[in-house]
C-alpha cells in the first residue's frame, strides 16, 4: 500500500493563507492612509478658502469703519453748522421780537382818544426756556436722527412792568389793551396800590395808582423754525 505524507502542502497552503491576509491587511491600511491624507488635503484647502474670506472680511470692515469715521465727522460738522444757523436765526428774531415789543408798548400805553394817563417806572424782561415734553425711550435709530437735526429750545420772556396810572379804570384799559395784543400772553396784575403825590408850590396832593403787571411775550417764529 502505497502512503502519501500530506503534511508539507498543508503547511504551504497554510503560509498562503498567512501571507494573502498580510497582503489584504496591508491594503486596507494603504487605502485608509490615501484616503486619510485626501480628507487631509480637502480639509486644508477649506481652512485656506476660510482663512482668506476671514482676511478680506477684516479688510472690508476697518474700510467700513473708516468710511463710518467720516460720515460721524461730517454729522458733527454739519450739527455744528445747523446749530450756528439757530443761533443767527434766533438773534434776528430777537431782534425783531425787541423792536415789536417796544413799538407795541408805545401803541398800548398811548391812547389817542384821551391824554397820556399812564407812565412805566420800571421794566424787567426775563427769559424762560420752554421745557418740551420728551417722546420717551428711542431706539438707536431715534437716536441717530435726532443727533442730525438738533432743536434749539426755545425761550418765552416774561415781562414785569412797574407804573403809575390816574386811576383803577385806566390800568384795566391798559391790561385789556395787553390781552388783545396778539405780542402778549398769561397778563395778570401782581400789586395794585394807592400812593400819594405832593406837587409842590402849594399844590394839593394827588392820589395816583401804583401797579405791577405781570405778562409774557412768546417766542416769534423764524425761518429756521419753520423749515424743520
Amino acid at each position: 500500500m502505497i502512503r502519501i505524507n500530506l503534511l508539507p502542502y498543508a503547511k504551504a497552503k497554510k503560509r498562503e493563507n498567512v501571507i494573502q491576509q498580510v497582503a489584504v491587511f496591508l491594503l486596507l491600511v494603504l487605502i485608509a492612509g490615501i484616503a486619510l491624507l485626501w480628507y487631509n488635503a480637502k480639509l486644508n484647502k477649506e481652512i485656506a478658502a476660510l482663512s482668506s474670506q476671514i482676511e478680506y472680511t477684516k479688510k472690508e470692515v476697518a474700510r467700513y469703519k473708516k468710511i463710518a469715521a467720516e460720515v460721524e465727522e461730517l454729522k458733527n460738522k454739519l450739527v455744528l453748522l445747523r446749530q450756528k444757523l439757530e443761533v443767527i436765526a434766533q438773534l434776528d428774531a430777537n431782534r425783531e421780537s425787541a423792536y415789536v415789543l417796544m413799538d407795541t408798548f408805545s401803541e398800548v400805553i398811548i391812547d389817542k382818544k384821551k391824554k397820556r394817563r399812564l407812565w412805566f417806572t420800571k421794566l424787567d424782561a426775563i427769559e424762560k426756556k420752554i421745557k418740551k415734553p420728551s417722546g420717551g425711550k428711542k431706539g438707536k435709530k431715534g437716536k441717530a436722527a435726532e443727533a442730525e437735526v438738533p432743536e434749539v429750545p426755545e425761550s418765552n420772556i416774561e415781562i414785569r412792568i412797574d407804573g403809575i396810572a390816574i386811576d383803577n379804570k385806566t390800568v384795566a384799559d391798559f391790561m385789556t389793551r395787553l390781552e388783545e395784543s396778539p405780542h402778549f400772553t398769561e397778563v395778570r396784575l401782581i400789586t395794585l396800590r394807592k400812593e400819594r403825590f405832593n406837587q409842590g408850590g402849594g399844590k394839593k396832593a394827588i392820589d395816583l395808582k401804583g401797579f405791577q403787571i405781570a405778562c409774557v411775550n412768546p417766542p416769534m417764529k423764524n425761518n429756521m423754525g419753520e423749515e424743520k
